[in-house]
């Protein structure tokens, strides 16, 4: 199951419920809409803030940049420090799916609000297969409509559960296992166990044809410790997201062994990296106390659109995985 489904699940019996949508998928929408509000962008975002707004949430989900982030109320600080590193995400995968050489089709799995399809180029006869729950794709598309947003590519959106078996689906949806594929997943991995995981890459493998290329958001271990568990408790009491529910406690495959097995090349790419290329730094401060990223792999926490809830919050992340087969 995606980000979305499982919190959209877990939301239901937990109180975190919010007119049925997942508030993790939000607050990934609400941290694109905050990089889109900064003076300094690195993605444009024009339709991340309607979605926010359309969803009417309980939450304060911040949308705009303040002049004063250290300065913002506490209950936002967590949102608006997640918002850089979403911010240096979405761009990242921007930049691999407009690089050479495209594939004429791209499958997002786990798809949540993503607005790509809408607001990036796509060469001519592009298909984007977006994979999610019901909900999520549904509501996403009446926001869209209602905003007269088309999509620069076919667009075929699939509900399905990434948790169980979804390659009949998705051939059914008109993909062409003999065409090479670009695969994003982007907020997945840390939602699934580690047998899911598993599967879900073996799928990635299994469908791709030479020429294919992905882009994988790696997951971490996340040991279901005292420690663990206390600090995704107080983030999740923060924030509102549910993430002390949400994470999967799992000892995750390595994307890298599993494709380079399968005959794909691959690059890792650490939160560090990023931050040095992108110019970011995961600090609400600024001037000199905003320590850069350390370019060490993080030891532990998660992937997603919070920021894991300890003192530095890149360390948390697992970092990026860029593959192609040859």
């Amino acid at each position: 199951m995606t980000e979305q489904g499982r919190s959209a699940e877990l939301e239901g019996s937990s109180g975190f419920k919010d007119r049925g949508l997942p508030l993790t998928a939000l607050a990934v929408a609400a941290g694109r809409a905050v990089e889109t509000s900064r003076a300094d962008p690195l993605v444009a975002d024009p339709f991340a803030s309607a979605l926010v707004v359309a969803a009417r949430s309980h939450l304060d989900l911040p949308t705009v940049w303040p002049a004063e982030p250290a300065e913002a109320p506490p209950l936002q600080q967590p949102l608006l420090l997640a918002s850089i590193y979403i911010g240096m995400r979405t761009r990242f995968i921007d930049d691999f799916l407009q690089s050479e050489p495209p594939t004429t089709q791209t499958v997002v799995l786990g798809a949540g609000l993503d607005t790509r399809a809408f607001r990036l180029p796509w060469p001519a006869g592009a298909k984007v297969i977006e994979i999610d729950s019901a909900n999520v794709l549904e509501f996403k598309s009446h926001v869209l409509s209602r905003l007269a947003a088309k999509p620069g590519c076919e667009l075929i959106s699939l509900p399905a559960d990434l948790s169980l078996p979804w390659r009949e689906p998705l051939l059914a949806a008109g993909f062409d296992p003999a065409q090479p594929t670009t695969w994003v997943l982007e907020g997945l991995l840390p939602y699934l166990d580690a047998a899911s995981q598993h599967a879900v890459l073996g799928d990635v493998a299994a469908l791709s044809a030479p020429g294919s290329r992905a882009v994988i958001e790696r997951a971490v271990p996340l040991p279901k410790t005292d420690d663990i568990e206390a600090k995704l408790l107080e983030f999740s009491q923060q924030t509102g997201l549910p993430m002390s529910e949400l994470l999967a406690r799992a000892d995750p495959p390595d994307p890298v062994e599993l494709l380079e097995a399968a005959g794909w090349r691959c690059s890792g790419h650490t939160v560090g990296e990023l931050c040095s290329t992108y110019g970011r730094v995961l600090s609400l401060a600024a001037g000199p106390e905003a320590e850069p990223e350390s370019e060490a792999e993080p030891e532990s926490g998660k992937d997603e659109s919070a920021p894991e809830p300890q003192p530095a919050p890149g360390e948390s992340r697992g970092g990026f995985v860029t593959a192609w087969l040859p």
